[in-house]
């Protein structure tokens, strides 16, 4: 008797380990989908922030003018036609706070977002990297044109097998509002 309930016992741990295993996978590998679908606060980009955090984790399409740099921190390189780097998307620590960094290389401009992916600080890097100052308008015109950079990889993410669409939003609700 005592041998069956450790062997039950054994199972029943082994089975909630597997499936705790497979929710975490599940929620980094379509992180991108689940975001898309998930509320948050205005001004917060989860799609942008969740392609970021788990690029090494997310499906990475090969497509022409993306490169996907996984030395150091994980970096989505977008390139134009004629193969020449027009910017880059990564996430920064910076006094030990998580951030992101957005180098606009054909506008000459660089603007580091907070961990709600709201701009903090704007620089042009034309000479020498200097502070600028922004406005809103200027804030949501870099983040539609890094959408517009990074919407194939977006578009990309496929559904998952398993919906656990609930679960993200529970683990995910202080970071997005």
């Amino acid at each position: 008797m005592k041998k069956k309930f450790v062997i039950g016992s054994i199972m029943i741990l082994a089975l909630i380990l597997i499936l705790i295993g497979y929710g975490y996978c599940n929620l980094k590998s379509n992180s991108v989908y689940y975001s898309k679908n998930t509320p948050h606060k205005e001004g917060t980009e989860p799609v942008l922030m969740m392609l970021v955090d788990n690029l090494d984790w997310i499906y990475n399409p090969d497509i022409e003018g993306i490169e996907y740099d996984f030395d150091g921190k994980a970096t989505i390189k977008m390139y134009n036609d004629n193969k020449k780097q027009i910017g880059f998307i990564t996430s920064s620590y910076k006094y030990g706070k998580k951030g992101y960094l957005f180098d606009d290389i054909k506008s000459e401009t660089m603007v580091e977002f907070d961990s709600g992916f709201k701009a903090i600080k704007m620089y042009n890097t034309s000479k020498k990297v200097q502070k600028i100052a922004f406005t809103k308008i200027e804030e949501k015109k870099y983040k539609d044109t890094l959408y517009s950079m990074l919407k194939q990889v977006i578009d990309k993410q496929t559904k998952p097998l398993i919906n656990l669409q609930w679960i993200f939003d529970i683990v995910y609700r202080d970071k997005f509002n």
